[in-house]
């Protein structure tokens, strides 16, 4: 599945607690040219202690829980929205945050993801690999240590595959803060298929990630920017996601494959552009060549520039005009 660039729109909770709007998010991405649409399946007891959370995070105003409430993506949605992606020809899958979750999706999904802040929360990795399913695994804010671990408890299960996603926790992430070269060193070191989740803002990032040998390419995707939540803001819309994926398959186009390939007008530059060998002056029969009795010059309709040797020294068959292409049956 990673022969091409794998485009992964990340719906996250953008539904905003709506089924018809998490079907239609599904039927955009298709259109927009994503090749798997994924959400994120959380619920406010599993992923948060709550009066903790509001103390770490100074927050006074306990109204954040019931948007959580608001914004889980119901466990009997997911027949029905793998139903519908599988009409239209995309891909469903979901990030879990829950043992549960893992459970509830994997009739419908073939693999998944763990979050960036999910990497050491070994327990659900564990509960992942144990689906025999290929595994999507977000790095942002870890260091080569975690990622080692997890990598490492992932590979015990034998999997289809595991992609390393490098990403940058923050929404949304700076130009300066993409940190895209440590996309080498994941490849050098796991040897596994490695993506970019990528959080900045526009399309820019992609083809150099893309450049760098990312894989795949997970983008937050939104029906409507201006919506009010908290991923919307640093998401794309249609028209935006349908730009990137664009620019994707253009930056793949631009890379190619590893060796060089030498195209049928570039073959034919090839004769244009390089030099071949003719006579200076005419040349007599019996003559023996010698360098200053040649001109290198275009086009190369014979032989080429880098052949002379071959003919310096030796006889000239008959008389050759000036300026005509020489080659072997011109000498004895």
């Amino acid at each position: 599945m990673f022969e091409k660039t794998y485009i992964i729109a990340e719906a996250s909770s953008n539904h905003n607690g709506d089924l018809q709007t998490a079907i239609e998010l599904t039927r955009c991405a298709k259109r927009a040219g994503a090749d798997a649409i994924k959400f994120q399946d959380f619920d406010l007891e599993s992923l948060f202690c709550a009066p903790y959370y509001e103390k770490a995070l100074g927050i006074t105003d306990a109204g954040w829980k019931k948007e959580i409430r608001k914004l889980a993506f119901k466990p009997e949605w997911h027949e029905t929205v793998a139903r519908e992606a599988k009409a239209c020809g995309i891909t469903y899958f979901s990030t879990p945050f829950s043992l549960a979750a893992v459970d509830a999706l994997d009739p419908y999904v073939p693999y998944f993801k763990v979050s960036s802040g999910d990497i050491t929360f070994l327990p659900l990795i564990e509960r992942i690999g144990s689906k025999k399913k290929g595994v999507f695994l977000s790095t942002g804010a870890s260091n080569i240590t975690e990622i080692d671990r997890a990598v490492a408890l992932l590979r015990r299960f034998d999997l289809p595959f595991i992609c390393i996603m490098h990403c940058i926790m923050r929404y949304p992430a700076t130009s300066d803060e993409l940190n895209l070269g440590f996309i080498d060193t994941l490849i050098k070191r796991y040897g596994t298929p490695v993506g970019f989740s990528d959080h900045s803002l526009g399309i820019e990032a992609a083809p150099v990630a893309i450049g760098k040998g990312a894989r795949a390419i997970e983008k937050h995707f939104t029906l409507d920017r201006n919506q009010e939540g908290a991923d919307h803001k640093h998401s794309l819309d249609f028209a935006g996601f349908e730009a990137l994926a664009r620019c994707i398959r253009s930056a793949e186009s631009m890379i190619g494959p590893s060796e060089r390939v030498i195209g049928p007008q570039e073959k034919k530059e090839r004769c244009y552009a390089r030099r071949g060998i003719y006579s200076r002056d005419a040349l007599r029969e019996g003559e023996t060549l010698a360098l200053n009795m040649v001109a290198f010059l275009r086009p190369n309709i014979s032989v080429g520039a880098e052949n002379i040797d071959e003919f310096l020294g030796k006889t000239v068959r008959r008389p050759i005009s000036p300026y005509a292409p020489l080659d072997s049956t011109v000498f004895l």
